[in-house]
């Protein structure tokens, strides 16, 4: 072979080992690449799983805050009622001990009006005391009963006391209240005289004459002799004109 030829075999083998070493570099470095990229591939799929897990905790720890916010709320609206209440209870306790000092104020009262009650009452018992002011106040009706009858006898004898006066005076001269109107209940032809219904109580007085009359025929006069309250006794006088009966009318 020439030397040439040597050369160019050299050269070829000297090619050969740079492509066989190029290739060997290329081939490492391609695995090496893929194993690189591998590794990318699953930091990246750790990363991912990472994050995913991380999202799945803020989203439980979100969930968890929100449901706690919710439940804070809850509470504070709960504790804003007891609050409201325990207001309510607190004012209720105050009216409560103001009306307990009124009550006692109020029983205090009443127990020393009973004890001043039971200190005038001395030891007689409700029965008793019911009795005594039934007794009372049937004495007291019947006083009251007493004094109104004893009032109109007063004021019926001040009104006879005023009549008998009035009469009196009348039978100084023989004047009688005008309008007294009887019956004749008695006739005495032999000693002359007439007894008739009507006395002091109507306005008849001593010495008073009074027309007799049947009818409207005119029968005489009679004088009054004799006066009592109801009825009176009267004389015949000489001028009558006829026989006087019971039952003629007298008037003045």
């Amino acid at each position: 072979m020439s030397n040439l030829g040597k050369i160019f075999l050299y050269l070829a083998l000297v090619g050969a080992i740079a492509a066989l070493v190029g290739g060997g570099l290329i081939i490492n470095q391609r695995w090496a690449d893929a194993a690189t990229l591998l590794q990318t591939k699953q930091a990246q799929a750790a990363a991912e799983q990472a994050n995913k897990k991380a999202q799945a905790e803020k989203d439980a720890d979100d969930a968890a805050k929100l449901d706690d916010d919710s439940k804070l709320t809850a509470a504070n609206a709960k504790i804003d009622d007891l609050n409201t209440q325990l207001k309510t209870v607190q004012q209720q306790a105050t009216d409560a001990s103001t009306a307990l000092v009124t009550a006692n104020d109020n029983l205090k009262t009443a127990q020393d009006a009973l004890d001043a009650i039971k200190k005038t009452l001395g030891d007689r018992t409700a029965d008793q005391i019911v009795a005594d002011e039934a007794k009372a106040q049937s004495d007291l009706t019947a006083a009251q009963s007493e004094q109104k009858i004893l009032q109109d006898q007063y004021q019926d004898s001040l009104q006879k006391i005023a009549d008998l006066n009035d009469a009196i005076n009348r039978s100084h001269n023989g004047g009688q209240m005008p309008g007294v109107s009887g019956k004749v209940t008695f006739v005495d032809n032999t000693w002359n005289f007439v007894v008739l219904d009507v006395g002091l109580a109507n306005g008849v007085v001593p010495n008073g004459e009074l027309i007799v009359y049947r009818g409207r025929s005119f029968l005489g006069k009679v004088k009054v002799t004799k006066v009592d309250p109801n009825d009176a006794v009267a004389e015949i006088l000489p001028d009558t004109k006829g026989v006087i009966q019971i039952g003629d009318s007298v008037l003045n």
